[in-house]
């Protein structure tokens, strides 16, 4: 049977996933919205690759413990995780400017439906929350 690391670890990976298909999603419905002054630029386009490569990190994390393995290679481990560091970051921050957009009174056009969990929980986000959040979904994502 699986240790108990392995069910916390696969639970994880699976909330990472989840929470990053619901980032990708919001992202593409702001980018629907074609009287949007929001819809185009580089937050939606970074946005929806960053995203997308983190859910595919997720589900392979799911399934092989690709992190534990790839983060004790000398010269790769270190490069991999300052690259999903980097990216999870960027990510945070791109949905954070995104929410703190969208309440601006000349975006009012952007209406974006069924959001406001993430709305309420980004909109009072400052750059160093999403360092500390950054730093420690990292931590757990490399030592679960």
């Amino acid at each position: 049977m699986f240790s108990f690391w392995t069910i916390v670890r696969i639970i994880y990976s699976l909330i990472f996933t989840i929470i990053n298909i619901y980032f990708s999603q919001f992202i593409n419905s702001i980018e629907e919205k074609k009287n949007c002054p929001l819809s185009t630029g580089w937050r939606i386009t970074n946005g929806k690759i960053i995203s997308s490569l983190l859910m595919i990190v997720g589900l392979v994390n799911i399934f092989v413990p690709a992190n534990k393995f790839l983060s004790t290679l000398p010269l790769i481990g270190s490069s991999y995780v300052l690259v999903f560091v980097g990216a999870l970051f960027f990510e945070l921050f791109i949905v954070n400017r995104l929410v703190i957009n969208l309440e601006d009174s000349e975006n009012s056009k952007c209406s974006v439906k069924g959001y406001d969990m993430l709305r309420t929980f980004f909109s009072d986000f400052t750059t160093t929350e999403c360092i500390y959040y950054t730093v420690i979904i990292t931590i757990l994502f490399f030592y679960l």
